[in-house]
């Protein structure tokens, strides 16, 4: 975290000693959002025993692309994340909280070749007491659709949307009773067709563990495109998925790792 703390510093201060004192800025706006983060990274970052510390992609399913850390504030909540690939930063995800401690916004900032450069925020709005969540792209009053959440009134979500009203991917998730807490099956359609595309059904250890995701393409589940492993905390450490086209075998994975 020290050596983190210190390339992030080090890119704010060159960014300074670029700057002509003379001369205001025209990035008012970028400038604030690199000040906040500057503060942020040089203030006290929370790291909880148990916590979620890193997430690693490989692809191959052996060769790593990159890493995701996660800190945390003094409540506990995720609060930033660093990608980082072949040993660069190459992303920071800033997350504000309102006061009643649901997700804000997410500060979004990538590496330039003359240090940090704030991208974009995904904004969250809350509708119906929270049964449905809009998540909104953009910055500088310019923002449009990128997500959408629908919950029950049992506090479950049954669907998940990516993209806009015409132009979208949406996951319909089912329940095997009202009391049930546990996804049974999951639905995909895409945009232009209301033809089912696929459907997943998930496989639960005696413990309540999510251990696989069944693909039907066709009729019959009988193709596992996702696999989960777990560590003796039944805390997630693996998840692999599956090539189900030419059954290869894996093709991509996530390793977890904990304080």
């Amino acid at each position: 975290m020290k050596l983190f703390k210190f390339f992030i510093l080090s890119c704010f201060s060159f960014l300074a000693g670029c700057s002509d004192p003379e001369v205001p800025s025209i990035q008012e706006p970028i400038d604030e959002q690199l000040i906040l983060l500057r503060n942020i990274i040089s203030g006290p970052l929370a790291t909880p025993v148990d916590k979620l510390k890193s997430e690693l992609f490989y692809y191959g399913p052996e060769t790593l692309q990159h890493r995701t850390d996660f800190y945390y504030d003094a409540d506990g909540r995720d609060f930033l994340r660093i990608r980082i690939q072949d040993g660069d930063t190459t992303g920071i995800y800033l997350n504000e909280y309102l006061d009643n401690g649901k997700l804000d916004q997410t500060g979004v900032y990538f590496v330039e070749s003359d240090g940090f450069t704030f991208s974009n925020y995904f904004k969250w709005f809350y509708e119906n007491e929270g049964q449905k969540i809009k998540v909104m792209s953009g910055k500088d009053g310019n923002f449009s659709q990128y997500e959408e959440y629908f919950f029950d009134d049992y506090d479950r979500k049954i669907s998940y949307r990516r993209g806009t009203d015409t132009a979208f991917s949406l996951h319909k998730y089912i329940y095997k009773n009202e009391k049930s807490q546990q996804i049974t099956e999951e639905h995909y359609f895409e945009s232009g067709s209301t033809d089912l595309l696929y459907r997943y059904r998930y496989d639960y250890s005696e413990k309540g563990l999510l251990q696989a995701k069944f693909i039907s393409l066709f009729g019959d589940f009988n193709r596992t495109e996702f696999a989960y492993f777990y560590d003796d905390k039944k805390r997630l450490s693996e998840e692999v998925q599956n090539d189900i086209r030419f059954l290869s075998g894996p093709i991509e994975r996530k390793t977890y790792e904990y304080y």
